[in-house]
């Protein structure tokens, strides 16, 4: 086989591996999703799979209807700072009364 044959082969290997890997995520995404626009997922999720790419960017565009909630997090410094709490940052380094004791 020549050079071009092995390189249309791997093109052709990149651009599936892309074209399910966006399928997948957005078939994951549907079914996390507690509403979609027009309230069929089945229907989306039609779309996302007899539509190579153009389904998938679709859906990603037009689909969801809400944002997903985010998996418990620790607060970040400036978010606890807006509500107002305590932030545990470490020990104090400018207390220095117990290293020269």
């Amino acid at each position: 086989m020549s050079w071009q044959t092995w390189l249309l082969a791997l093109f052709i290997l990149v651009v599936a591996a892309v074209q399910y890997g966006l399928m997948f995520y957005c078939i994951r995404d549907l079914v996390k999703r507690p509403s979609v626009r027009g309230d069929n997922k089945v229907i989306w999720a039609f779309v996302i799979l007899t539509l190579p790419f153009l389904g998938a960017l679709i859906y990603q565009v037009m689909g969801p209807t809400s944002f997903l909630p985010r998996p418990n997090r620790p607060l970040t410094y400036a978010e606890a700072m807006r509500q107002g709490q305590a932030v545990d940052s470490g020990p104090d380094i400018t207390d220095n009364s117990e290293i020269f004791t």
